[in-house]
């Protein structure tokens, strides 16, 4: 008989389909970590976006907008991540990035992968 394999934050035994997708956890714990970022709310600056994303479906002249951090599993790891508004704040009005490019790699994966790749 085999064992189950346990939740990564509280131990509880979970289903082996869940863990693959949830990278280790239980969704009662997923669905915590997600869910408990909300609070952080930063004001959006629409006027130091890049020009793609003044022309996206997201800006409105005037708006007040704001960034959340945004939870994430890591696509090389299976890590649990989180995007912050901070982080968010500064790829989209200081490096300029387009507004819906997420992460999709947590930190030590992408400078992982920055360092194996040729040119930098």
């Amino acid at each position: 008989m085999s064992t189950r394999p346990a939740c990564r934050n509280c131990q509880t035994p979970v289903l082996a389909l869940t863990a693959a997708v949830t990278g280790g956890v239980c969704l009662r714990c997923a669905g915590k970590w997600r869910h408990s970022t909300k609070h952080s709310a930063l004001l959006a600056d629409q006027s130091a976006w890049s020009d793609a994303s003044k022309r996206s479906r997201a800006y409105e002249p005037g708006a007040t907008l704001h960034y959340f951090d945004e939870f994430y599993w890591c696509k090389r790891c299976n890590a649990p991540c989180v995007f912050t508004a901070v982080q968010q704040k500064h790829a989209y009005e200081v490096e300029k990035r387009y507004l819906f490019q997420t992460r999709k790699h947590c930190d030590s994966c992408h400078a992982l992968m920055k360092g194996a790749s040729p040119g930098t």
